[in-house]
């Protein structure tokens, strides 16, 4: 009675796989694949401020 219900399990999952591996060989390949570049910059920013001086 084990062995009945050990190999019924063996059997289902192999049953299972190969429906699996079917249902993915069938289906059409979907290409639409997007590749987003970005770039980033890196900027070391120096403050230069101009200073005024107003002679009154």
């Amino acid at each position: 009675m084990e062995n009945n219900i050990l190999g019924g399990l063996v059997i289902f999952v192999v049953v299972v796989t190969c429906l699996l591996l079917l249902d993915d060989i069938s289906s059409p390949q979907e290409l639409n694949v997007v590749h987003k570049k970005s770039e980033v910059e890196q900027v070391n920013v120096q403050t230069d401020l101009a200073i005024v001086n107003l002679n009154e």
